[in-house]
C-alpha cells in the first residue's frame, strides 16, 4: 500500500505518469535516470514517501524524513513554449506556487519566497527547491525537484538543521493529506510557470512582494567572493539585484548567506 492515491493524482492533475517509489535517495536523481522514459509522458512525476539523500544546490543536502512532500515535477521544455530567457524563472515561480500553498496551510504566519529557491516561514526553512534542465535525445526537459517538510517534525533533526528549518507539523501541530496537498499544489505550478510566458509582469511583482530580502541588507557569496548591500528585488532575468551604494549588482546565481 502506498501512502499516496496514485489514481487520484493523475485524475486530478495533468500528471500523465507518476513514478512512485516507497523511498528514494532523490527524486531528481532518479528522474534524470529515467527521462528518456518519462519524456513522452510528461507532465510527468517522480515521488517518493521517503527520500534518504535528497540534493540541494550545488553540494548541498536536503535533510528529510518519512512525512515530507518529496516529489520532482518533469516538463518538456518544447511544450512550455517558452523564451529560453525566461527558464531561469521557472524555479522562482514554482516557489512562488510552493509559498502560497505554504500559506493556507499555516494561516496567521509569514511565509517567504527566498531568492533563488527556498521558502521560508518567518526565518526558517520549510521548503527547499532544485530545478535542472537535462537535454535527452535531441529533446530538452526541466526537472523540478520539491521538498516541502509537512508531516515531518523537526525535532529529531541535528541540532543545526533544527535552528535554519521548520515544518507545517511543528507549526501547526497536526498531519495533513499529502495527496491533497500535491493535487491541489501541481496545478499552481503549471499554471505559475506558465505565468511566465503570459503574465511576467504581474508574476514578477507578485515575487517580489513575498520575497525575504527586499529591502534588507544582504550578503551574497560566489565562490570565496562575497557582495554586500541592499537588496532591490528580483528582475525579470531572476537575477537578484543588489545596490551597495556605488553600483548595482545583479546575479543569477550564488547563495544568501546573511540578511537582516
Amino acid at each position: 500500500m502506498t501512502s499516496f492515491d496514485l489514481s487520484r493524482i493523475t485524475c486530478e492533475t495533468d500528471v500523465q505518469h507518476v513514478e512512485y517509489h516507497e523511498s528514494l535517495e532523490s527524486t531528481n536523481k532518479l528522474a534524470r535516470e529515467v527521462l528518456s522514459d518519462l519524456l513522452p509522458l510528461c507532465p510527468s512525476l517522480v515521488l517518493t514517501a521517503n527520500q534518504t539523500a535528497g540534493r540541494g544546490r550545488g553540494s548541498n543536502s536536503w535533510w528529510a524524513t518519512s512525512g515530507a512532500l518529496t516529489f520532482s515535477l518533469v516538463l518538456d521544455v518544447a511544450d512550455l513554449q517558452m523564451l529560453p530567457d525566461r527558464l531561469p524563472l521557472v524555479s522562482l515561480a514554482t516557489g512562488l506556487a510552493v509559498r502560497n500553498a505554504v500559506a493556507d496551510l499555516v494561516p496567521g504566519h509569514s511565509v517567504f519566497i527566498k531568492w533563488p529557491n527556498d521558502v521560508l516561514v518567518g526565518g526558517a526553512k520549510v521548503c527547499g527547491i532544485l530545478t535542472e534542465q537535462h537535454t535527452v535525445e535531441g529533446r530538452s526537459a526541466l526537472v523540478i525537484g520539491v521538498g516541502i517538510n509537512v508531516n515531518n517534525s523537526l525535532a529529531p533533526a541535528p541540532e543545526d538543521v533544527r535552528q535554519r528549518a521548520t515544518s507545517v507539523f511543528d507549526l501547526r501541530n497536526g498531519h495533513h493529506d499529502l495527496t491533497d496537498i500535491l493535487i491541489a499544489l501541481l496545478p499552481e505550478i503549471h499554471e505559475t510557470i506558465r505565468g511566465l510566458r503570459d503574465r511576467q509582469p504581474a508574476l514578477l511583482s507578485e515575487l517580489n512582494a513575498h520575497s525575504l530580502l527586499n529591502g534588507l541588507k544582504v550578503t551574497i557569496q560566489i565562490g570565496q567572493a562575497t557582495t554586500s548591500g541592499l537588496c532591490r528585488g528580483v528582475d525579470e532575468s531572476g537575477c537578484l539585484v543588489i545596490d551597495d551604494g556605488q553600483m548595482i549588482h545583479r546575479f543569477n546565481a550564488g547563495t544568501v548567506i546573511k540578511w537582516r
